[in-house]
C-alpha cells in the first residue's frame, strides 16, 4: 500500500503533541545550543577578526630589519679551527652591532618594484625616555617618512586630534598615542622633551594624538619624522633600521618574507609569525568554544534520543495499527525521523533568533574592553553563512539523535505486539 508523505507528518506531530511538556523540552535544548554556539562562536569570531583587522591596519604585513640577535661566528672560532690549539683570551669583550639596514634605501627601491608590493616605508625605532614636567615614561619612538607611513598604514585614519601634517610642516612635533599622552598628562601643544639611550635630547611640540586600537602600541609609541629619529641615534641621513611592507594579498606574506629574506640578506618576518603566540590563544579558545558547545548539543541530542524513545514505547500499540493497516518499516521509520527534525527545525529556529537577539542586546552596551585591542564595544561574526552553519550543526545533532529510535520503532513486528495484548 503507497502511503504519501502528508500522514506521517500529521501522525509525528500528533505524537509530539501528545507528549507536549518534553517536547517543549527538547526545542529548549536545540534552542539553546544554537543560541550559545552563535553568541559564544560569534564573539570569539567577532573579535579575532577585529584583531586581525587592526593588526593588518597598522602594522606592516612584512617587517624587514637586522636581527642583530642572530648567532655569528666569532673571530675566535674562525681563527681557532684547530681542536688541538689552546686560545686564551682575557676580557673579551663583544662588539657593539648597528641596527642598521645598510643600503636600505636601495633595497626600498628595488622592493617597491615588486608586483606583489602595494607600499614601502622607511622606519627608525628607538627606545626613549619622554618628560613632560615631573611626568617621566618610558616608550619607543618610531621616526617615519610619514607620506609615505600614511599611504601604507592610513595613520591618518587613527589621528584622533591634531593634524597629521604637522609632523613634517613643524620641524620639532610629535604624535604620542592615546594611552602615551594619557600617563604623561599631555595635551595637543605642549612641549616636552624625549631623551635617547645615548643621551641626545630633543625638545618635542605634541602636534596629534593616535589611537590605533592596539592597546600596546598606543600606550608606549610616539611618531616623529625620520630626520629627527636620525637626531637622536646621531646617526647619518641613510640610517634606517626597518623597512615595512604593505601587500595587495596579506595571503602572499609568508612566502614573500622568505623570498625577501633570501635576496637582501635580512631578516624578514611576517604578520602572523610576528603575532603567533596570540594567534596560538586564539587556537585554544576556539577549540574550548566548540568543545562547550558541542557539548550542550550532545545533551540536548539526548534529551530528544529519551523523548522518542519513550513515544515509541508508549505506542507500540499505534505502531502496530500503522503496520497491520499497510505503514511499512520505512514510513515508520520516517514518522520518528520526522519526529526529531520538527525538533530541530523548529529548535534551531528559535535559536537563531535568540542568539540574534542576544548579540544585538550585548553587543549595543557599552563595554570598553581593553586586552590585546581596545574596543568601545564587543563585536559579533554576523555573517549570513555563519548563521546557517550554526543551524545546519543544530539539524544534523538533532537527526542523529533521531536516528537510532526510528530505526528501533522500524523493526517492531506487529504480530509479536498484537499477541502480547
Amino acid at each position: 500500500m503507497s502511503i504519501r508523505r502528508h500522514p506521517v507528518v500529521r501522525i509525528a506531530l500528533t505524537h509530539l503533541l501528545s507528549k507536549k511538556r518534553q517536547t517543549i523540552v527538547a526545542m529548549l535544548g536545540v534552542t539553546f545550543g544554537i543560541a550559545i554556539f552563535i553568541f559564544q562562536a560569534g564573539l570569539m569570531s567577532g573579535f579575532q577578526s577585529t584583531f586581525i583587522d587592526q593588526t593588518v591596519n597598522t602594522s606592516a604585513n612584512i617587517r624587514i630589519y637586522n636581527d642583530v640577535q642572530e648567532q655569528r661566528p666569532s673571530v675566535l672560532e674562525k681563527f681557532g679551527g684547530n681542536s688541538a690549539k689552546w686560545i686564551v683570551v682575557s676580557n673579551q669583550k663583544p662588539k657593539e652591532q648597528e641596527q642598521n639596514i645598510k643600503n636600505g634605501r636601495q633595497i626600498m627601491q628595488l622592493i617597491e618594484k615588486h608586483p606583489e608590493v602595494k607600499g614601502v616605508s622607511p622606519f627608525i625605532g628607538a627606545q626613549t625616555i619622554f618628560r613632560l614636567g615631573l611626568a617621566q615614561v618610558a616608550g619607543r619612538v618610531a621616526g617615519v617618512d610619514i607620506e609615505k607611513e600614511n599611504e601604507v598604514f592610513d595613520v591618518e585614519k587613527y589621528i584622533i586630534e591634531g593634524d597629521l601634517r604637522k609632523l613634517e610642516t613643524i620641524n620639532n612635533g610629535i604624535i604620542l598615542g592615546e594611552g602615551l599622552a594619557a600617563k604623561l598628562g599631555a595635551k595637543m601643544g605642549d612641549n616636552m622633551t624625549v631623551t635617547s639611550p645615548r643621551g641626545v635630547t630633543l625638545d618635542m611640540k605634541i602636534v596629534g594624538i593616535h589611537k590605533s586600537g592596539i592597546v600596546e602600541l598606543d600606550n608606549n609609541r610616539a611618531y616623529i619624522s625620520i630626520r629627527n629619529g636620525q637626531k637622536l641615534l646621531q646617526v647619518d641621513g641613510s640610517y634606517i633600521t626597518d623597512i615595512n611592507i604593505k601587500l595587495r594579498n596579506i595571503n602572499k606574506a609568508e612566502a614573500l618574507a622568505l623570498e625577501f629574506q633570501q635576496r637582501y640578506g635580512f631578516k624578514a618576518q611576517d604578520w602572523k609569525t610576528a603575532n603567533a603566540n596570540i594567534f596560538g590563544v586564539f587556537r585554544i579558545q576556539n577549540m574550548v568554544t566548540y568543545l562547550i558547545i558541542v557539548s550542550i548539543l550532545i545533551v540536548s541530542g539526548f534529551g530528544i534520543f529519551n523523548i522518542l524513545m519513550m513515544i515509541i514505547y508508549e505506542k507500540m500499540p499505534d505502531i502496530a495499527i500503522l503496520k497491520a493497516t499497510g505503514f511499512r518499516s520505512r514510513d515508520i521509520r520516517q514518522i520518528f525521523l520526522t519526529e526529531s527534525l520538527i525538533i530541530g527545525i523548529i529548535g534551531g529556529l528559535l535559536g537563531l533568533i535568540v542568539g540574534f537577539l542576544l548579540q544585538k542586546i550585548v553587543g549595543s552596551i557599552r563595554m570598553d574592553v581593553r586586552g590585546f585591542v581596545a574596543m568601545e564595544y564587543l563585536r559579533f561574526n554576523t555573517s549570513p553563512a555563519f548563521y546557517a552553519f550554526a543551524y545546519a550543526f543544530g539539524l544534523i545533532a538533532t537527526a542523529l539523535a533521531g536516528y537510532f529510535p526510528a530505526r528501533k520503532a522500524a523493526r517492531v513486528d506487529a504480530i509479536d505486539i498484537i499477541r502480547s495484548k
